[in-house]
């Protein structure tokens, strides 16, 4: 199978047998195929389940600390992402125009995200993304009109919308690399929650728009796009660094 399943997985359940197929595979496509008939797997059986997972995070105070600094990530750039989504009917003159122009940021973003992640490591990939968010909405702020359909606002939100969806796909990836192994499938399902709720409260900031200033939701956009800048500060960079056990 072109994706077989995690050994680990299998040792955890006692599948020694398909455990060592998974490896054999994984050696041969390595280039150093090795024949594990007569190697005996030895691993310490672990019981996992939530309540001893939740447990585990009260003992290891480091890795609570980055699973809640995680959430608010998440929390925050779901939360921006759909505050865009629902708020270009209210940014720009033409619905479908901006929408499309959306369109192909969100995959500049994805692309982007690659490039500036091998150039500038896990953790300063994302604090750039998040920091060009924060940029990009004080500029929108300035009341400059380029033309009869399009203003300063318009463009530098587009190119903000770039940079939240950069983030995201940073955020997924550096939080991948920040969990354990034995953790990871939690910490991801938390901050996939903290994501869901921050997308519930976006549409309502980008109701903003018909009731106040539209500098004062761009201000919360910068607010909350620095916030997110500062809790990623306190992560450590996994760049190049082997992924926790």
């Amino acid at each position: 199978t072109p994706l077989p399943e995690s050994p680990r997985f299998h040792l955890v359940r006692g599948r020694d047998s398909e455990a060592k197929k998974t490896l054999e595979y994984l050696s041969k496509i390595s280039g150093h195929p090795i024949s594990f008939d007569t190697i005996h797997l030895v691993y310490d059986k672990r019981i996992q389940n939530y309540l001893k997972q939740v447990k585990d995070f009260m003992k290891y105070r480091s890795m609570l600390k980055r699973s809640l600094l995680c959430m608010v990530g998440w929390f925050l750039v779901a939360l921006i992402t759909y505050a865009y989504t629902f708020g270009w009917s209210k940014i720009g003159t033409d619905l479908y125009t901006s929408y499309m122009f959306a369109a192909l940021g969100g995959g500049l973003g994805y692309i982007l995200s690659i490039l500036v992640c091998r150039v500038l490591g896990r953790k300063r990939a994302t604090l750039f993304f998040f920091g060009s968010v924060a940029v990009m909405n004080l500029i929108a702020m300035l009341d400059v009109q380029i033309s009869d359909t399009w203003t300063l606002e318009h463009v530098a939100s587009l190119l903000g919308n770039v940079g939240i969806l950069g983030a995201f796909a940073m955020l997924y990836l550096y939080t991948g690399e920040l969990a354990p192994t034995s953790h990871r499938g939690m910490v991801m399902c938390i901050s996939s929650s903290c994501a869901r709720v921050g997308s519930f409260i976006g549409p309502y900031v980008s109701l903003l728009y018909g009731v106040t200033d539209r500098k004062i939701p761009l201000a919360l956009f910068v607010g909350l796009s620095i916030c997110a800048f500062v809790a990623i500060l306190f992560l450590p960079d996994t760049t190049g660094v082997g992924i926790p056990e």
